[in-house]
């Protein structure tokens, strides 16, 4: 497996302020890729780890215990 650790950063911040948009300005990146760091993580680890909403993103189960690790 080819493990990017530059997409485990991105999900920090994602997680962090539960929105994509806001996590790509902090990183000085597009919220387009942002949100595809984030679905390439989720292939690589074959799980969900947000729940997308039109108001942001919520942490699943698997997503919480990956941002805790």
């Amino acid at each position: 497996m080819d493990v990017n650790f530059e997409y485990y950063k991105i999900f920090y911040y994602v997680a962090k302020y539960n929105n994509f948009t806001r996590a790509a300005r902090v990183l000085g990146n597009s919220q387009p890729n942002v949100t595809r760091a984030m679905n390439c993580l989720e292939q690589q680890l074959n799980t969900t780890l947000f729940i997308r909403t039109n108001r942001g993103v919520q942490l699943t189960q698997e997503g919480e215990r990956l941002y805790n690790h």
